[in-house]
């Protein structure tokens, strides 16, 4: 039989598609893309935002139209956070929330011998332990994804997930030192630790430093690891000396920040003042002068003037951090945001997208500045260049005729487009 995946939103949904593609592909289902015949579509929706939402509607229907007699199989937060009466509306044959995941290959199976719709759509208030989703291998890449957290409980007031994914869980520590170890053995050599909220990892007496110093006890020493997004209130001392102290921590750090001035952060309901986190990036740069810190910003969040936005801009440029992802604010229904008044016009909100991605390009062009030679993970080889990123989770291209894998040193010649550009004769080991 055939299946295909549709993946909507953030790397968790990605690692979590990964891990449905393994666990039929085990059965012997062949994936097929969404645009083929098939005999199962699987649909693994977001809802993070009104469009987001409207996206897994709309890829819901057009995966149904491609297909029409085939399972469809619809999961993930987009239902989770719907009422049942939508959920009838799509007409799927599986429906499956943010709980039983990991059962969803069972739960393919019966529904296709029982011949009946199935909605296994839980209350978040259930969610109490981690269901473990471990993903043992990614072809064609030597970085490797890990989930060891799931669930949220800081509420922003913009955000529907702690309503779609339920409150904070944890993979079990043995669990995750023995995925790591699989991920090793079948050729990994940087494993990316992922989840909703990374950094409130929590295991007994395991927070994720403690994780971590395992991690790097119990892996070769040529594993590298990196964390994919951290919260400014999670970065703990105890992290910060790993970093320091291991060179097979990668010295990048996405820390997101949402808004740079103090009124719109209080509405977004974050949990730090932009002076907290000025105060915080500042002592993290003291103890690893050459780590790269990235961020995720919210540019026209409901109420924000002018003058807001300015500040948000300013405080910005003084961070000179290595790069931002930018996004226009987008409403959520059952959201504390959404029922706020004082909407952002589009056209303003993406005038202000547009000046902070400008922003973002002229800080990653600094901040890639600073290191020549740079340390490289190839990943794959793409039109003549082997690409991957550098230990600061910088783009790399390196032209060369002979074949390159595995980490690298090597001296660029050139920046173009946050890339850098170098050769195989001046690779330096």
């Amino acid at each position: 039989m055939k299946f295909s995946i549709i993946t909507l939103g953030c790397k968790v949904n990605a690692y979590e598609s990964q891990y449905y593609a393994g666990q039929l592909e085990e059965l012997g289902y062949e994936q097929v893309s969404p645009e083929q015949p098939c005999d199962i579509c699987i649909i693994n929706t977001c809802t993070v935002t009104n469009t987001a939402a409207s996206k897994s509607r709309q890829k819901i229907h057009y995966a149904k139209r491609m297909n029409p007699n085939a399972l469809c199989v619809v999961v993930g937060c987009f239902v989770q956070f719907a009422n049942e009466e939508e959920r009838k509306a799509l007409d799927a044959d599986l429906v499956i929330g943010a709980k039983q995941k990991n059962e969803l290959v069972k739960l393919i199976q019966q529904a296709l011998n029982e011949h009946e719709k199935i909605d296994v759509v839980n209350e978040v208030t259930q969610f109490k332990d981690f269901e473990a989703m471990p993903v043992h291998f990614f072809e064609s890449m030597h970085r490797a994804f890990l989930k060891v957290q799931d669930g949220c409980n800081q509420f922003c007031s913009y955000c529907a997930i702690p309503f779609a994914r339920g409150r904070e869980r944890s993979l079990d520590h043995n669990q995750v030192i023995q995925i790591a170890k699989d991920l090793c053995d079948r050729g990994h050599s940087e494993i990316v630790l992922t989840g909703i909220h990374t950094g409130r990892y929590f295991d007994g007496e395991y927070h994720l430093a403690n994780l971590l110093k395992d991690l790097l006890e119990n892996t070769p020493e040529h594993v590298y690891y990196r964390i994919s997004s951290i919260e400014i209130t999670e970065v703990t001392d105890e992290l910060i000396h790993l970093m320091q102290e291991n060179p097979r921590m990668c010295h990048h750090l996405h820390i997101p920040i949402q808004s740079a001035c103090n009124e719109t952060l209080k509405r977004m309901n974050r949990p730090y003042t932009i002076e907290e986190f000025k105060e915080k990036i500042n002592y993290i740069r003291s103890c690893i002068p050459d780590i790269s810190i990235s961020t995720d910003v919210i540019a026209g969040f409901v109420q924000e003037s002018d003058e807001e936005f300015e500040t948000t801009y300013k405080n910005l440029a003084d961070l000179e951090l290595s790069f931002f992802h930018v996004f226009p604010y987008s409403k959520r229904n059952g959201t504390k945001a959404s029922t706020l008044k004082g909407e952002i016009n589009g056209k303003i909100a993406k005038a202000r997208v547009a000046r902070l991605l400008e922003l973002s390009n002229a800080c990653r062009e600094k901040d890639m500045q600073r290191f020549n030679p740079v340390q490289v993970l190839i990943e794959r080889k793409q039109d003549g260049y082997y690409t991957g990123y550098t230990n600061q989770y910088h783009p790399c291209k390196i032209l060369s005729d002979a074949p390159l894998s595995g980490r690298i040193t090597i001296e660029w010649e050139r920046i173009e487009e946050g890339t850098y550009y170098g050769k195989k004769d001046v690779v330096c080991d």
